[in-house]
């Protein structure tokens, strides 16, 4: 950390002070420039009014001869003229470059030529249609002013940036040694786990704040250890019964896909397909399920009211093809209970389901409306007490037999377990072998002005 501390430090600070010192630079070389250029233009408003006021109207020759005299007499005063008949230099003068071509352009023009040595500032302006005069300003001494400034303001950076790096080693030491001290503690409880470390909880600053937050952390971690090692646990049961209940329908496949390598009838193949089939079907549904458990591991509910009796009745109507010879009835006062509607509804389904495997034909399977949920209750073959013990936990089956012939997955109820606890609720069984079971859905109560209660029609 005191490493970064320090790069931080230098990456921030060193870039600004290079930065600040081109800025200035910058800045003193534009100003400087510009002062420059208003000058050399107000030198050449002089100028111009002077040669205008003797050359205007003079011949070629003539010209000439008065260019060399204010020629020689300007530059003798530091300023350099170039005078232009039609475009040409006369008087024995030459341009500097072919870019000053473009200031003959019939109007006052001007150019910062910064290709030459030394740079210049021209300015020019027509005299009569054929003449044109050009004041050639010396500017070199500007820019050579700008690379000494930026050396010295790039020598006091470095300086600076130098006497930085060594603040920045004594501020990151002096900031990183309490945090150096509670590392080793902190390195001391992860490989003495039965060594207790002091730490300075007791200090007033953020270094003590740290140590407490590291206490509490611990504890925090100790227990997400716990919680984690027992969801392993779970999982490694989950995986383990779910191998388990996966070797049946796999046998099974692996068999009948042996006995339809050989010649058989044709009735024979097609209750072997048929089989198949229908083991394909449970493994499809134990996928379906087992995906539904994992999503709702990480999906949080989406709440809304929703009506208990309109739950129920989408349920039944969704149910009553499978319910062959049996009824399935609505009952009881309308409620509103939060939740997800669709988890619920996967709820009273699955419950239904059950009811319907449990249940013969001419038996009534019925769904009725709680003030703080519903129940589903069926007068089927019922639930002994062991299975009423096991009944949430993974692929358990009370009748395993009836279960694998109906296609059964196992998960529903765990499925069911999972959708109540997820909704602050819980799931109460009551079943007696022979007499039928009803399981309860309840959720929290909500005040009377959150809930509307209606007659069922």
């Amino acid at each position: 950390m005191r490493k970064r501390l320090i790069a931080l430090i230098l990456l921030v600070t060193v870039p600004l002070l290079f930065g600040i010192a081109w800025f200035m630079s910058e800045r003193s070389f534009t100003l400087s420039l510009e002062r420059e250029k208003t000058r050399i233009q107000a030198t050449q408003g002089v100028v111009f009014r002077d040669v205008q006021q003797t050359m205007q109207s003079l011949t070629y020759l003539e010209t000439v001869a008065y260019a060399r005299q204010y020629t020689q007499y300007y530059h003798a005063q530091g300023i350099d003229l170039i005078f232009c008949w039609r475009g040409n230099p006369i008087a024995d003068a030459l341009l500097p470059n072919r870019y000053y071509d473009s200031l003959i352009c019939g109007r006052r023009a001007a150019m910062l030529d910064t290709g030459s040595r030394p740079q210049r500032y021209a300015v020019a302006e027509p005299v009569n249609s054929n003449l044109t005069v050009i004041l050639l300003g010396d500017v070199g001494d500007i820019y050579d002013l700008k690379d000494s400034f930026r050396r010295m303001a790039f020598a006091v950076a470095g300086g600076a940036s130098a006497l930085l790096i060594l603040l920045a080693l004594i501020l990151a030491g002096v900031l990183t040694r309490p945090l150096r001290k509670l590392t080793e503690a902190a390195r001391a409880m992860t490989t003495q786990s039965n060594t207790t470390v002091p730490l300075p909880t007791g200090r007033k600053d953020e270094i003590g704040t740290l140590a407490r937050a590291f206490s509490e952390m611990q504890g925090a971690v100790e227990a997400r250890e716990t919680r984690l090692r027992e969801e392993s646990e779970a999982r490694q049961a989950l995986l383990e019964a779910l191998a388990h209940e996966m070797r049946t329908p796999l046998t099974s496949l692996l068999g009948n896909a042996r006995l339809l390598e050989r010649e058989l009838p044709q009735e024979e193949r097609k209750r072997i397909a048929d089989s198949m089939a229908k083991e394909i079907h449970r493994l499809t549904d134990m996928d379906q399920q087992l995906m539904k458990l994992t999503a709702m591991e990480h999906e949080p509910p989406e709440a809304e009211r929703v009506s208990v009796t309109e739950l129920l009745r989408e349920t039944a109507e969704r149910l009553q093809p499978q319910a062959d010879g049996m009824t399935i009835a609505v009952e009881g006062a309308d409620s509103s209970i939060t939740g997800d509607r669709e988890l619920l509804s996967l709820l009273a389904d699955n419950l239904a389901a059950n009811a319907i495997h449990a249940s013969s034909t001419g038996m009534t399977v019925i769904l009725r409306a709680e003030p703080n949920g519903f129940t589903v209750q069926d007068q089927g073959i019922g639930m002994s007490e062991e299975a009423l013990r096991h009944a949430c936990e993974p692929f358990w089956k009370a009748d395993k037999a009836r279960t694998r012939r109906q296609g059964g997955a196992g998960l529903g109820l765990a499925l069911c377990h999972r959708i109540a606890e997820l909704h602050g609720g819980s799931l109460t069984f009551s079943s007696l072998p022979g007499k039928g079971t009803a399981v309860t859905f309840t959720t929290p109560l909500h005040p009377d002005d959150d809930s509307v209660t209606y007659p069922v029609a």
